[in-house]
């Protein structure tokens, strides 16, 4: 990692343009969307989009980065195959194309570069489009620039040393990025991407100092190479919590929950927000089918035994109580059998975790001998629990 100061900086990013691709090494084709969605908190979110992209008629890929094994979640993948939907591992890409630093906001750029398409739409996972965003490659401030950004709420004062150390940038007076929407056309703009990329690499020991995180990277990475790009006219207009952008006659197009993300258990009303109920009912049906414990961070045995639990019926004995059959989704939750206290499960170290629709935990078994699970619940009457495998 270089050791950039505020005295060298505008030297050494003349220095880096110099060694950057005007074009990319691999074969890029076709339109596409790229989200940032790692872990559960962003593959909630990332749900809602994708279910309402494809509900507004939207018919392109769409590819999900994410960073790493941690946040892989091979049961969300296979729910989100279905909707044409691909999930990418950064970290797999970055054995061939090698990044120094690779995490939350660095991941945009990567993405965006490293996707297989020629032009890419990129939305934040907590970002709600409002229309179908494919006509936004047929305007013509996209067809004219190859870029479009929106603005964010602030300008980049002509005092701020961003303007210097990221390379002597003329100033402009003009609206800040705000970076939660993307459309480029990547054989135009590449060698902006891979200056983007290149600020990201040096980002947390020195760009981001001077900036708040990736928007403005994108901002000055085209400004210092002097390309153009399209903003629509219109602001931001703000609900509670949510950025909402416009398409450039001033509609409203996308609904950025930047602040006001997607949960499990506390959606609260949004004041003006469009498809509130339409998205609360995308929520209630991953709720139904997938946990997001289900999968993460499980060992090759969990693994064995999430999939093995979850190809047959059990007959669930709650001793001296009652009992039922029940079927184990491998999503994390169950088929049929489960009820409000059986509502999530996992395996954690060789030991099955069951929670209820809330989230807590209800029950914890580990396998005997015979294949059978056997425990007790955690709260209540805290009876005796077997599974046995049917």
């Amino acid at each position: 990692m270089l050791n950039i100061t505020q005295d060298n900086a505008a030297e050494l990013v003349d220095a880096a343009i110099q060694h950057l691709s005007d074009k990319p090494t691999e074969e890029k084709s076709g339109r596409g969307v790229v989200i940032a969605a790692g872990g559960a908190k962003f593959q909630i979110n990332a749900w809602v989009c994708i279910r309402m992209l494809r509900a507004l008629g939207c018919e392109y890929p769409i590819e999900c980065w994410y960073l790493g094994e941690r946040e892989k979640n091979v049961a969300w993948e296979d729910i989100v195959r279905g909707y044409g939907v691909t999930c990418i591992n950064a970290h797999t890409v970055r054995e061939k194309f090698p990044h120094e630093r690779l995490y939350g906001w660095e991941l945009k750029p990567y993405a965006i570069m490293h996707s297989p398409f020629a032009e890419v739409l990129y939305l934040d996972a907590d970002n709600i489009p409002v229309v179908d965003p494919s006509f936004l490659f047929e305007t013509e401030q996209y067809k004219k620039t190859g870029t479009i950004f929106w603005p964010d709420f602030g300008r980049l004062e002509r005092s701020r040393k961003a303007w210097k150390v990221f390379g002597n940038v003329p100033y402009r007076d003009e609206p800040e990025v705000e970076s939660g929407q993307i459309v480029i056309d990547k054989l135009r703009h590449w060698k902006q991407l891979e200056l983007c990329n290149w600020y990201m690499q040096n980002s947390n020991n020195f760009f981001f100092y001077f900036v708040h995180g990736d928007k403005e990277v994108f901002h000055l990475a085209w400004r210092k190479l002097d390309a153009p790009y399209s903003m629509p006219y219109r602001g931001i207009d703000a609900l509670v919590g949510v950025m909402c952008q416009h398409d450039f006659q001033g509609r409203r197009i996308f609904q950025h929950r930047n602040m006001r993300k997607w949960t499990f258990y506390n959606n609260p009303d949004t004041e003006g927000f469009m498809y509130e109920q339409q998205c609360r009912d995308f929520i209630k049906e991953l709720k139904r089918i997938w946990s997001p414990a289900s999968q993460e961070l499980a060992t090759a045995d969990d693994l064995a035994d999430i999939y093995d639990l979850s190809s047959r019926e059990y007959e669930y004995k709650r001793v001296g109580h009652d009992q039922r059959v029940v079927k184990f989704s491998p999503y994390g939750t169950f088929e049929y059998g489960g009820a409000g206290c059986e509502y999530y499960w996992t395996i954690r170290s060789g030991r099955l975790l069951i929670m209820g629709e809330d989230g807590k935990l209800t029950m914890d078994l580990e396998k005997n001998n015979k294949g059978e699970w056997f425990g007790k619940w955690l709260h209540h009457e805290k009876m005796p629990i077997l599974l046995i495998p049917k």
